[in-house]
Parts: structure tokens; sequence; C-alpha cells
């Protein structure tokens, strides 16, 4: 009887040890599937061999230095992909496996209505079909949204139903704040992403959203007003990287154009740069830890097989 006791307690004791054993993986799997990363690039155009060097390095992370990111599990392409189908099928080539490569969430630039629109076409009636659980905002549209594990990345197209010239109208602020305000709980960090900078440097001074001050405005206070769940605004355009964090969209910093404002309580815009027409070759990097978001950028020079290091980086800490 006391033997059989013992071997009662000694199952019990091993069943116990296992259920702790399986709740434990269980949470680290949790926490493991809310880690990892996403690229943003801009503006390749028809520099194949820098485009593709880009699409390599984010493959190979050679200059993956310490805290080490993630492989990209999407790659948001900030608009000016033309020519489309060489940029997307260089894209496949480096990505060869369909199952394992990072999907490409293409943004719509004013160089995809080039060529009689044969790039704009392709985005929309290949590309963005192509995104699993993408959600457009009607179905033939090139606004849309994905959610992927704790992050929303929203696409907004500049140009043709909600924009025009790069410049989002109020139907189109009042779609994205919809999107924003149907966000999930679930969902920690939402990103957007369109072509024209709210608030350009360097190149296309008065003549991107900041064409029209009204509607930038109105558009950054909406997107200030969602309690901080918009971490950042990924554009391209300038081909220059740089970036500022506004709080106050009509303030003196927000459109001096020497100034690069770094506001607390402001929402970032990060410009990506160009990986391939611009002066250099630029990947914006974003690693998701749960709550917490480092961003990274890397440059090299242009051309092929060019080695790409870090020029930097930044952190956002979540405090709840």
């Amino acid at each position: 009887m006391r033997m059989r006791r013992a071997f009662f307690y000694s199952l019990q004791t091993i069943g116990i040890c296992l259920v702790l054993l399986t709740g434990c993986r269980t949470s680290k799997v949790g926490e493991s599937e809310q880690r990892f990363s996403f690229a943003v690039l801009a503006d390749p155009r028809s520099q194949g061999d820098t485009w593709k060097n880009a699409l390599l390095e984010i493959r190979d992370r050679n200059a993956n230095q310490e805290p080490a990111f993630t492989p990209a599990e999407l790659i948001v392409v900030a608009g000016d992909m033309d020519p489309v189908v060489s940029r997307h099928e260089d894209y496949q080539h480096v990505f060869t496996n369909a199952d394992t490569r990072p999907v490409f969430l293409p943004v719509i630039g004013n160089h995809e209505f080039e060529n009689a629109g044969v790039h704009f076409r392709y985005a929309r009636d290949v590309l963005i079909p192509s995104i699993p659980r993408a959600v457009r905002r009607h179905a033939t549209s090139c606004d849309y949204y994905l959610d992927h594990k704790n992050v929303r990345i929203i696409a907004v197209d500049g140009y043709t139903d909600i924009g025009k010239d790069g410049v989002i109208n109020d139907e189109g602020r009042q779609w994205v704040e919809q999107v924003i305000k149907a966000t999930p709980s679930s969902i920690d960090h939402i990103f957007i992403s369109f072509h024209e900078p709210a608030f350009p440097r360097v190149r296309h001074m008065g003549g991107s959203f900041d064409q029209n001050p009204e509607r930038r405005n109105a558009f950054w206070r909406m997107l200030l007003a969602s309690g901080g769940r918009v971490r950042a605004v990924f554009v391209g355009h300038t081909h220059t990287y740089y970036r500022m964090r506004v709080l106050d969209p009509a303030g003196t910093a927000a459109n001096d154009p020497k100034a690069f404002p770094d506001d607390d309580g402001g929402i970032y815009q990060v410009d990506a740069g160009a990986a391939g027409n611009g002066s250099v070759n630029t990947i914006v990097q974003v690693q998701i830890e749960g709550g917490n978001l480092l961003f990274r950028v890397l440059q090299a020079k242009n051309g092929a097989s060019e080695p790409f290091a870090e020029i930097d980086k930044w952190s956002m800490v979540h405090h709840p």
C-alpha cells in the first residue's frame, strides 16, 4: 500500500511538473510571437543593382550588430517602385522561398503613374491582391491595411481616390481615422505609410503633402488624437533619409526646412530615403519586442555588393 501511494505521488509530481513546463513553454512562445522585425525601403526606381543589394542585406543581415534584429517578416516599399514588375521580380529572386519570404507591402508613389499607368495597375491588380489578410478600402483600392502579430500597417495612396498629387484629402483622413479607431486591443503598434512627406526636407519642399497645410495639419492632428497608438509615419519621395518627431504640425520647427524637431508626445515621420534613386542606399528597420520598439537605419554606397553599416538608431519603450 505504501509503495502504491508513493508511486501515485510520484506520478502526480511528474504531472504537475509537466503542466508547469508546458505553461512556461506556452508563455515563451507567446512572447516570441511578438518579437519580429520589418523593413522599410523607398524609391528604388530603375536602379536594380542597388535595390537588390538592399534586399540581400535584409535577407542575410550582414550588418546585424547587437542588439541583433530578427529576420524581416514584412517589407514596406514607400513608393516609386517603377518599373514595378522588374523590382518585384528582383524581390522574388532574392527571396526564393515563397513560404518564408517577407510579405511585400507596396505603397503608391507619383512615378507609378508613368508609362501610361502600367506600374500603378500592376501594384493594384497583382501586388496588393496577393497580400495575405490585407483589407482594402474597396475591391480595387490601393489603400489598405494589414495586421501582423501585434502591428497594424496602413498604406495610403495619395494620388487616386482619397488623394491628389500626394495630398490626402478629407475622405482619406476619415478613412485612416476609422481604421485606427477600429484597431483591436491586441494591436500594440500602428504604422502609416504614404509616399510624399508631410514635412519634407532637402527636396520637394512646398510640393509634397505640405502644399496643402490645412489638410496636412488636420491629418497629423488626427494621428495625434489616437492616444499614442500611431508610432510612426514612413514616407519617401525626397531620396534622403531623415527623421523627426512632430507634435505641432503648424509650428515653426515642423515647417522650418532646416529643422528636425524631436517633440515629446509627437509622432515620428521617417523618410526612408532611397534604395536606388538617391545618393546612398538606405534601409530602415523596425524591431518589435512586445510593446517596445527599436528602430535602426543602415546605409551603403549605391551599387551591387556594397557593405551596409548602421548610421542611426532609436527606441520607443512602452510604459503600461
